[in-house]
């Protein structure tokens, strides 16, 4: 997963507005951090997705929506 991959996924599950506060705010017990510090630390962006959805309990359609064709996404909404 790219960085820009991650951003994408993370408005297209959460939307924007609530997608980037959890980044910034939500505590991933998996990383001992916020996504956001876990980034800055240089993380991978897949493993700060799959400890995001898996904090929020979202299941494997949101786990894996940055490998679905950006036309079939943009159908989705």
């Amino acid at each position: 997963m790219k960085m820009s991959e991650f951003w994408e996924a993370v408005a297209d599950v959460y939307g924007d507005s609530l997608g980037r506060s959890y980044v910034a705010d939500l505590y991933l017990p998996q990383l001992r951090s916020t996504a956001s510090e876990a980034l800055g630390r240089g993380e991978k962006p897949q493993v700060v997705w799959e400890a995001l959805v898996s904090e929020t309990g979202h299941g494997d359609d949101a786990r894996w929506i940055h490998r679905i064709d950006p036309k079939e996404r943009a159908r989705r909404r």
